[in-house]
């Protein structure tokens, strides 16, 4: 096989559109969180056959391959699965936090996570709450009232 074969085959040139990649992601003009209210939601995606559902927004479900997926907002609340703190980093200032966010309706995001209050430190199964700034989102540990599983 020569050169001109191997860019033949990897250009994609010769096979049918429905066998080249898909564009998967949804492309969006906007940030990925929208704010109502002041309350900050994350836009995901919802497929309307199978009910699974994805972030950032996709086209395409990830269960099934089917192509009916919709717009669908979660959040504010969350729980923080684990996280981590980065201590080194060439391209921003550290230390900084990273942790997984479970929400009520099964997704699971990697968040930055932000400790707004110095009383409520992250730790594992601690709820966590949206916030934004600017085009950024990322979530912050919130008290829950004493004896109860409510957020103060």
């Amino acid at each position: 096989m020569n050169v001109a074969d191997i860019a033949l085959v990897t250009s994609g040139a010769g096979f049918a559109g429905d066998a080249l990649p898909i564009e998967d992601l949804k492309n969006s003009d906007g940030p990925s969180f929208v704010l109502q209210d002041g309350v900050v939601y994350l836009r995901g995606s919802r497929s309307t056959s199978s009910g699974s559902m994805a972030f950032p927004e996709r086209q395409v479900c990830l269960k099934t391959g089917a192509r009916d997926m919709a717009p669908f907002l979660f959040g504010p609340d969350g729980v923080l699965y684990s996280y981590t703190t980065v201590h080194v980093s060439s391209s921003r200032e550290v230390p900084y936090m990273l942790g997984y966010v479970d929400f009520p309706n099964g997704i699971r995001v990697l968040a930055h996570v932000r400790e707004a209050d110095a009383n409520v430190l992250a730790a594992c199964d601690q709820a966590v709450q949206l916030r934004a700034e600017g085009d950024t989102w990322y979530v912050v540990p919130v008290a829950k009232k004493p004896g109860s599983g409510e957020q103060q």
